[in-house]
């Protein structure tokens, strides 16, 4: 078995995955690894993009489809297929640092180490927006939690972001892989579905570790640089979170999760728009989307709770 698969997903970005997977492809082949490409439900054009790649990368790059539209369907594909020890997954709109892959792979020296991720850098193409305060770099997969490897844990740290994670490709799939109820489908932008599978993962006994040498550089498209999205993202940033509470959690959980995570910002008066942005108060309404979101997610999801718990995709 080699030591790792580098995963790349794509939904119609094939000359961005193109580029991820050939800065990842320098360094799997120092690293005793693969690129896996997973084309998701893509138009030709992608797949013509994407499967010029072996020819042009040579051994250790392979392509494969996945017609059911989500991430966490494209990821599960990429879980199942991948021949590596750990399975990497690389979002198609990053590029990794030096290094990146041999941190990532160090960090399983210890036998209980079930999933490994580290620091994902912003990248944007000009001078960020005046409006966009640290508050909501979040929104666009910041993640940095300094210089020092550690060991992560469900409310005392947030889990690595999918933007850069690996995991153990054994202990993956025995927990049943990525939820499809969780997670982007099309121009769904759904989040948490890394942090579903770190929590099951994480309560089963396995330990969830960050390691700071492992570094991306994720580019942020111009068309996300508005107040609009970052607002829309906060929104479906909520409703996932509903979602990943009453799918691991009790529900009073879910529920006293309103008072003492949300209370506070739905109190607050809503921001509307205008010039020039607020940034103060566009970060306080980004808060309170995020908290209706979550109202309209427990709305959504406590009528098919039963269903929703035992929803697992590998």
């Amino acid at each position: 078995m080699i030591a790792a698969s580098v995963v790349i997903c794509t939904h119609d970005r094939g000359a961005l995955a193109a580029r991820a997977a050939r800065a990842a492809h320098a360094q799997a082949r120092e690293c005793d690894a693969e690129v896996l490409l997973v084309d998701n439900a893509s138009p030709p054009e992608t797949a013509r993009v994407l499967g010029e790649l072996p020819a042009e990368l040579g051994r250790g790059v392979r392509v494969v489809r996945e017609s059911t539209l989500g991430l966490s369907a494209a990821r599960n594909r990429g879980l199942r297929d991948a021949a590596g020890r750990v399975v990497v997954f690389l979002d198609d709109d990053a590029v990794p640092h030096a290094g990146w892959l041999a941190a990532l792979l160090a960090g399983y020296g210890h036998p209980n180490v079930v999933c490994v991720g580290g620091p994902v850098r912003l990248s944007f193409p000009g001078a960020p927006p005046p409006w966009l305060t640290p508050p909501l770099l979040a929104a666009y997969s910041a993640f940095d939690l300094g210089p020092a490897p550690r060991r992560l844990r469900y409310r005392r740290d947030d889990y690595p972001y999918g933007a850069n994670i690996s995991f153990l490709a054994e202990a993956a799939r025995a927990a049943g892989g990525f939820s499809p109820a969780v997670g982007p489908r099309g121009r769904l932008a759904l989040v948490h579905d890394e942090t579903d599978l770190c929590y099951r993962l994480d309560q089963a006994g396995g330990e969830i570790h960050y390691v700071p040498g492992a570094v991306v550089d994720h580019h942020v498209l111009s068309e996300r640089l508005s107040p609009r999205w970052v607002l829309e993202r906060h929104a479906l940033g909520g409703r996932s979170a509903a979602t990943f509470v009453l799918r691991n959690r009790p529900v009073t959980s879910a529920l006293w999760r309103v008072w003492w995570r949300y209370g506070r910002a739905l109190a607050r008066l809503p921001y509307r728009l205008g010039e020039p942005v607020d940034p103060r108060r566009l970060a306080g309404e980004c808060e309170r989307r995020e908290a209706l979101g979550y109202l309209r997610g427990l709305a959504a999801d406590l009528p098919r709770l039963h269903r929703l718990r035992g929803e697992v995709g590998a």
